[in-house]
């Protein structure tokens, strides 16, 4: 999938990437260079090839940018009013591999600071009852804290929280149940 253009000196010649495996059941990149004048190649051809990449191009970066609705508007409008000196953020949504990518493929850049910004942006957003819900599960006993996360948060039924906790399917109701009441007592 790209997201850049090929570079306008670099377009004389088609560089077509092909993975090969390397054995070990991973992929490495390598490419066949195309020239113009060799096996009945044209610089027509060559030109063909670049403007179709440049068009997937266009259409994975408008896919992974779709058009914002009026209320989408409405809003980084009123965003921007309040930060003057900043732009409004965008709702980009493409693949790591697409951000770190150089125009040959190949990853330019640590992928960790993205994952820790996107972090650092979703914890952000955490609406106040949600963490006043977490505080208040911080809070149990151990055991209890375990079956509720498990059962509710988690998703498991009481049988397969009860063989991962070690104990019986009728304990975990037992405190799912003081859970849910101590919940409702402190939130």
């Amino acid at each position: 999938m790209k997201f850049r253009k090929t570079r306008q000196e670099d377009r004389n010649v088609y560089r077509y990437p092909i993975s090969v495996p390397e054995g070990k059941g991973g992929y490495r990149t390598e490419y066949i260079i195309i020239h113009p004048g060799e096996d009945g190649v044209t610089e027509t051809n060559i030109k063909t090839l670049h403007s179709l990449d440049d068009s997937e191009v266009y259409y994975n970066c408008k896919n992974g940018h779709p058009p914002f609705t009026e209320e989408e508007k409405i809003a980084n409008k009123i965003w921007e009013d309040e930060h003057l000196d900043e732009n409004a953020p965008k709702n980009w949504n493409l693949s790591l591999e697409g951000l770190c990518e150089n125009d040959d493929g190949e990853d330019f850049t640590d992928k960790s600071k993205i994952l820790a910004d996107a972090y650092c942006e979703m914890h952000q957003d955490i609406p106040s009852d949600v963490e006043r819900l977490r505080e208040i599960v911080e809070t149990m006993p151990q055991k209890r804290k375990e079956a509720y996360l498990l059962v509710v948060i988690e998703g498991y039924n009481k049988t397969e929280a009860a063989k991962i906790m070690e104990t019986s399917p009728a304990n975990i109701t037992i405190h799912i149940n003081k859970a849910k009441e101590y919940i409702k007592e402190n939130f």
